[in-house]
């Protein structure tokens, strides 16, 4: 009965990510409109590229390769989507404290709070999982026994993923516990395991180039990798009771084991963490500076980015990408434009300094700092509004801060490019000007979408960063920014000037974000005040 309290009281407090401002009057279809249009924009594109990669295979017998693919890509989304999603919610809880004064078993409360990490994985797996079913369905049309059979294994996929993600969680939060910056050394260690993973994945790249070729030595490397695949892919083709209880037991087991294990251990890491501040506030010597309003409020943005693993973690992964990229274009150079390139069928050359451009354009969109400032003040919120500061000075702030963190990383990155492909002055400043006022963009937008969905109620800052409305509406609109300005510029890439097109797209961008500061300033700043803790 206590772990089932929990777990209502955990599911209602902390894993409604669609609880946003709608307004007094607004009814329940307008509330679930928005996040059931994201839900089915974002299935319909991945069942677009289902069907493409389905195609082929069905022509030679082999659909159910596709449904391998997606399985396996799901299950390595999930690890790293875990790895610092477990750091907040297993160990950076607000909720610690009272929970570990309560009478209840340590294993519950660690089994409560993996069943929520699982339970929200479920609506990710789901917009990848339901568009492969349904092209396969359109291609096999199987027996009743594959919709049963995929059932169960929509249930288990998560399982054996969220334990290791969670595991390697662990020994990242177990070794950033030793180091006196603990924060940034957690922040560098996921930042690793992530990239490992992430090029690791990008390879996989190259070998289903010519997917119906290799589709069964394709199968075959997945199989022997992760064994649910292949115990999926015989199911649906003959249900065997061996297989299943297999695939049943080696999800069910390990999952087990970590919460009987787990709930012994991983609760000394959070005891170690919170001696650890203890220790230092007792021997930090406060040394106070007078400074501007916009400055002190900027350096105290920076410091809350700062003291957050995954917020820094979440923003700083594209900023990563675009410095190592950059450095492998150096290196590499076409090799890696063809493997970027490999999946599209283009009848234009594009040139190395566009292509950069784009890279840039979608490290700065994709790097999402202020769509989470708002929320992640949580109560605090009430104190800064008491404050004899404006409103505008305050959101003023949380638009420069962004700039402290990007800039160095774009202008490292673009410095490199420059000296190595020895670009002309006019492409120099087109590409800096882009930079700088994407970032705008990015961080301006971020604000009136927070502002417009702020989840102030939150547990951790996970749920807030990677669980939020707002969140995920940034990603999305961002996104389609992307998506538009790659169309736009390789549909006219032959048609006009190269300089005249940038700048044209500069151009755009900055009286987009112009039109969004005066939102900001004007509707943006109702909403900030009407926000109450």
């Amino acid at each position: 009965m206590k772990t089932l309290s929990l777990l209502k009281a955990v599911l209602t407090e902390d894993m409604n990510m669609f609880k946003y401002s709608a307004g007094k009057n607004a009814s329940v279809k307008k509330k679930i409109l928005l996040p059931v249009f994201l839900f089915l924009v974002v299935a319909y594109s991945i069942g677009y590229y289902a069907y493409m990669i389905g195609k082929p295979l069905h022509e030679i017998g082999l659909t159910y390769v596709m449904l391998s693919l997606f399985i396996f890509m799901v299950s390595i989304i999930t690890i790293i989507e875990g790895i610092y999603k477990s750091q907040g919610i297993l160990f950076e809880c607000k909720d610690n404290d009272l929970l570990f004064s309560l009478p209840i078993k340590r294993s519950q409360i660690l089994f409560v709070r993996i069943f929520k990490l699982i339970l929200f994985q479920y609506i990710y797996n789901l917009m990848f999982l339901l568009p492969a079913f349904v092209i396969y369905i359109y291609f096999e049309h199987p027996s009743i026994s594959f919709y049963i059979i995929s059932f169960i294994m929509t249930i288990l996929i998560p399982i054996i993923p969220t334990v290791i993600s969670s595991i390697l969680g662990y020994l990242v939060k177990l070794v950033s516990s030793k180091f006196k910056s603990k924060k940034i050394i957690q922040t560098i260690l996921s930042s690793i395991i992530f990239m490992g993973i992430f090029f690791l994945s990008f390879n996989l790249n190259n070998f289903i180039e010519d997917i119906a070729g290799k589709a069964s030595s394709i199968n075959d490397m997945l199989t022997r990798i992760y064994y649910p695949v292949g115990a999926y892919t015989t199911l649906i083709d003959k249900f065997n009771i061996i297989v299943f209880i297999k695939l049943l037991l080696i999800n069910i087991i390990p999952f087990i084991l970590f919460i009987l294990l787990g709930g012994k251990y991983y609760f000394k890491i959070i005891s170690n963490s919170k001696e650890s501040i203890v220790r230092k506030s007792k021997n930090k010597k406060e040394v106070y500076k007078k400074n501007g309003p916009i400055k002190a409020l900027t350096m105290k943005e920076l410091k809350r980015y700062f003291s957050s693993p995954v917020y820094m973690f979440n923003t700083i992964f594209g900023l990563l990408l675009i410095l190592v990229l950059t450095v492998l274009l150096c290196i590499k150079g076409n090799s890696i434009i063809e493997m970027l390139l490999s999946n599209e069928k283009l009848s234009i050359d594009i040139s190395m300094p566009v292509i950069y451009y784009i890279l840039v354009l979608f490290s700065c969109l994709m790097t999402l700092i202020t769509s989470s400032s708002i929320s992640l003040e949580g109560k605090t919120i009430n104190i800064t509004k008491s404050l004899p500061i404006s409103e505008k000075d305050i959101l003023k702030s949380k638009i420069i801060y962004p700039y402290i963190i990007e800039l160095p990383f774009v202008i490292i990155s673009e410095l490199i490019f420059f000296i190595v492909f020895k670009v002309n002055i006019i492409y120099i400043l087109l590409i800096f000007s882009m930079s700088i006022s994407t970032i705008t963009l990015s961080s301006i937008l971020g604000l009136v979408i927070n502002l417009k969905y702020p989840k102030m109620n939150a547990s951790n800052d996970t749920e807030v960063v990677k669980q939020s409305m707002s969140s995920m509406v940034a990603v999305f609109i961002n996104m389609g920014i992307i998506i538009i300005s790659v169309i736009g510029i390789f549909s006219l890439y032959d048609k006009l000037n190269i300089y005249l097109l940038l700048s044209t797209h500069v151009f755009i961008i900055i009286l987009v974000t112009i039109i969004l500061y005066y939102i900001l300033m004007n509707k943006s700043i109702k909403e900030y005040r009407s926000i109450n803790v």
